[in-house]
């Protein structure tokens, strides 16, 4: 009996100790911490123009870049966020250049192709899967009996979906014979693929190919004497003769950095 009696008053004590020390402030100096790790996100911050409670509207999913032959996106959203109507894709215009014309007075004067912004092409992904556009310049050119390349002085800007383009082409291909000597030449500006994401609104990811004004290669042409005549050394495309098993054959073949050997 006294071990249970001695054992109340020492938990007793106990606790009229713990209660003691709670009640006193300690007065020893205080150590500086750190808040570095808390942060506190206002979810109505002043100008936000959000409503507590409301449903928020994101913005468009509008891209509007101003370089030239940059692939652009307007889109439409309604007040609940999501994107109701299809949006657009589309692409602003630009210049291509290319090395003289074979008949120029002046070799170093490079042809000047305008690109116009093409008519935008309406896109409505599927409700699921990825949809994939093309972007592509093209511009028609002939070949001269001297071997130079004249191309046209507009071309045209493409945006298809990929499996519907006009020009089924490489991500590479730069040209393509027409026949005779009539040619296309492209540059790729870019792709876009579109899908639909699982609150309705559209996903969209473009990979810019081309941005800014294009260049044909070198376009700066030049010249040299060969058989007593004045012969064009320009990049660009031409056509050669060429022996495959003891037979004449023409290629065309893409060449740059002519350089008589002397």
């Amino acid at each position: 009996m006294d071990n249970l009696e001695n054992l109340s008053n020492s938990v007793e004590a106990d606790v009229n100790n713990f209660f003691n020390k709670a009640s006193k402030v300690d007065e020893s100096p205080v150590i500086e911490g750190f808040d570095d790790f808390f942060e506190v996100t206002d979810l109505n911050p002043p100008g936000s123009g959000v409503v507590a409670g409301a449903v928020t509207t994101e913005q468009d999913q509008d891209f509007d870049p101003t370089a030239a032959f940059s692939i652009t996106v307007n889109g439409s959203t309604a007040t609940g966020g999501t994107q109701t109507s299809p949006f657009t894709l589309d692409c602003i215009g630009g210049t291509g250049t290319y090395p003289a014309r074979s008949d120029a007075a002046d070799p170093t004067a490079p042809q000047t192709v305008t690109y116009a912004s093409p008519t935008g092409e309406s896109v409505s992904p599927p409700s699921s899967g990825t949809t994939t556009f093309i972007v592509y310049a093209k511009v028609s050119a002939t070949m001269t009996a001297n071997g130079g390349i004249d191309v046209a002085t507009t071309g045209t800007i493409i945006i298809k979906e990929t499996s519907a383009a006009p020009d089924q082409l490489g991500s590479n291909t730069r040209y393509k014979n027409n026949g005779s000597n009539s040619y296309t030449f492209f540059f790729l500006i870019g792709t876009v693929a579109a899908s639909r994401r699982s609150d309705g609104r559209y996903s969209v990811r473009i990979s810019q190919i081309q941005e800014g004004n294009y260049t044909y290669g070198n376009t700066i042409s030049s010249s040299a004497t060969a058989g007593g005549a004045t012969v064009r050394t320009q990049d660009g495309l031409r056509k050669f003769t060429i022996c495959i098993n003891g037979e004449a054959f023409t290629a065309d073949i893409d060449v740059s950095n002519i350089v008589k050997v002397t």
